[in-house]
């Protein structure tokens, strides 16, 4: 089949591999100049199945009303956001009940055990350099609540082979020396073996070179205008450089989906989640972070690519705003210093590469994978800040499914008809 892929991103990139891998003839269009050039491009780093659980967990909705109109919160909700979050809202809302929290947890953490196997395949025989770490991960606590909130998941995790590790400060200590300066609150922490790390965007640039070679081709700087339907089946797209049709079509577009989904008549359950994160240059440190470090207490995640320290996090609920917002920018700075203060003699304005974007985030925190209402339209969305620990799996899964080929784990989680 010839098929059609909206999206150069993580999702978009790994549909297409997979796609072009059992013989269908694909092209890949994206409005941006290159490869990963908007959500896929700075993320944290961290291909973490231990962390798959989604945002909207027991208590969420307290906290965001706590932290309502603090600029320093870690999960912040903009009243100028309220009237485009309601029935997703409410949505979210619901499913952050214990039961449902960890049903989706589990559907998560199997597909990122599934992305994790898919991975490991393609990188044997692919020599792809990404910066990629098999240090694993760690989580490191301030709060005794929170930690104890994190041991209780242990045994789910475990029963999804996720292997974890509780630590007390001296281990956190010993496993990451950089850690001892800014380690004297840590009452504990969770060390999570099996995660792993890699620069996505140079991932997605490698993926998108051996796809190209393969026959897959790329048309970037293309805005799509529209999505034509007849009856229950999608015509053709009409971009800025005219029209293209094929007989299979893939919305991979992130947060942008429902806006393109909504002139089909179709309703796509996710909403954007602004996210930042900093890039420094570690080159000239005489001490440097060695394995990646989720702070609880920041919501933030530190994480060695190489020469490069990147830190990620914060959640902002404001629309399709992709504006940096400083305040939130030095967020995470602080948290970066708090935990290795040795880094604030190398942290200045020449040297902070600044980034924020959208996450696509479902109204249950699982994404959207395979069919839609429309015959001929498939869905790859919805991977809220999971996307890189996703990706490979989803790509993997949903060519299957166009194919009709057995898929590797069950789809019915992800499909778009459980809303």
């Amino acid at each position: 089949m010839k098929i059609i892929v909206i999206g150069a991103g993580l999702m978009g990139l790994s549909s297409a591999l997979y796609l072009s891998r059992q013989g269908h003839e694909v092209i890949v269009i994206d409005r941006q100049s290159g490869p990963a050039e908007e959500t896929s491009y700075a993320n944290a780093g961290l291909l973490h199945p231990s962390q798959a659980g989604p945002w909207n967990h027991p208590g969420i909705a307290l906290q965001i009303i706590k932290w309502m109109g603090k600029e320093d919160s870690p999960f912040l909700l903009r009243p100028a956001a309220i009237p485009s979050l309601l029935g997703w809202g409410f949505r979210f809302m619901r499913h952050a009940s214990p039961d449902r929290f960890r049903a989706n947890l589990k559907a998560n953490t199997r597909l990122a055990n599934y992305t994790m196997q898919c991975l490991h395949e393609f990188t044997e025989e692919h020599g792809f350099d990404y910066g990629a770490s098999a240090l694993g991960s760690m989580k490191i606590f301030e709060n005794k609540q929170d930690l104890e909130k994190e041991l209780a998941l242990i045994p789910v995790y475990e029963s999804l082979g996720v292997v974890c590790e509780a630590l007390k400060q001296d281990a956190i200590l010993d496993i990451e020396p950089a850690l001892l300066a800014g380690g004297a609150n840590l009452i504990g922490g969770i060390r999570y073996p099996g995660d792993e790390a890699g620069d996505a965007y140079r991932f997605c640039q490698q993926l998108n070179k051996l796809t190209r070679n393969n026959n897959v081709r790329f048309e970037y700087g293309l805005s799509v205008q529209k999505i034509l339907r007849s009856a229950m089946k999608i015509t053709g797209i009409e971009t800025s450089r005219g029209l293209y049709t094929g007989d299979a079509y893939v919305l991979a577009a992130g947060s942008y989906s429902p806006r393109l989904a909504a002139g089909l008549g179709l309703n796509i359950p996710v909403r954007p989640v602004k996210g930042y994160s900093v890039t420094l240059d570690m080159q000239r440190w005489e001490t440097r972070p060695r394995m990646p470090v989720i702070d609880e207490q920041g919501h933030v995640a530190i994480t060695p690519l190489g020469e490069r320290l990147r830190a990620a996090g914060t959640a902002e609920l404001n629309g399709y705003d992709t504006r940096i917002n400083r305040a939130r920018i030095q967020l995470i700075l602080d948290r970066i210093i708090t935990r290795y203060p040795f880094t604030k003699v190398h942290i200045n304005a020449d040297q902070i590469n600044a980034w924020t974007g959208l996450r696509p985030t479902s109204a249950d925190g699982v994404p959207i994978i395979g069919e839609s209402a429309i015959n001929n339209l498939f869905l790859n969305t919805g991977h809220g800040h999971l996307g890189w620990s996703l990706c490979m799996g989803s790509g993997k899964l949903l060519a299957d499914l166009i194919s009709g080929q057995k898929t590797g784990i069950s789809l019915s989680p992800y499909a778009l008809a459980r809303f």
